[in-house]
């Protein structure tokens, strides 16, 4: 009965080691997704609000190719000067849609006191296109 016990322990490990260690050289490995900056062309949103609402406004960017998609928003300086910047993101693979549409994201703005404020994206490597909006 022990022999018994002994060779099934035996043989359920062997059998796990086996399939633990086994590689399937069939995977692909997965291809890095490259990220740029979006240069944007227009913002529309309000230009007036109030004190801790949070503003939607609509960011138009473009992207090299038909296959770049938003990313994310980031904060970037031109100079001593503090803006945002969209960042797109891009299969390493070829792209075979070669015309790009402009694109759209949202971008939040919320204030927590009142003043004049500016929304400003980068819209070129020297200059950024500014949204006002002024908060009640």
């Amino acid at each position: 009965m022990k022999s018994f016990k002994l060779k099934s322990v035996l043989v359920v490990l062997f059998l796990s080691t086996v399939l633990i260690s086994c590689s399937n050289d069939d995977d692909k490995a997965v291809a890095p997704i490259k990220t740029k900056v979006a240069f944007v062309t227009e913002i529309k949103g309000p230009e007036t609000g109030k004190v801790n609402d949070e503003l939607s406004y609509d960011v138009t960017f473009l992207v090299d190719n038909a296959c770049g998609e938003f990313d994310k928003i980031s904060e970037t300086k031109i100079g001593e000067v503090k803006g945002l910047q969209v960042e797109a993101k891009y299969p390493s693979e070829l792209c075979t849609q070669q015309v790009p549409d402009p694109k759209k994201t949202v971008y939040k703005f919320k204030a927590t006191e009142k003043g004049t404020f500016e929304i400003k994206f980068k819209k070129s490597e020297t200059e950024f296109v500014t949204q006002k909006v002024v908060i009640e």
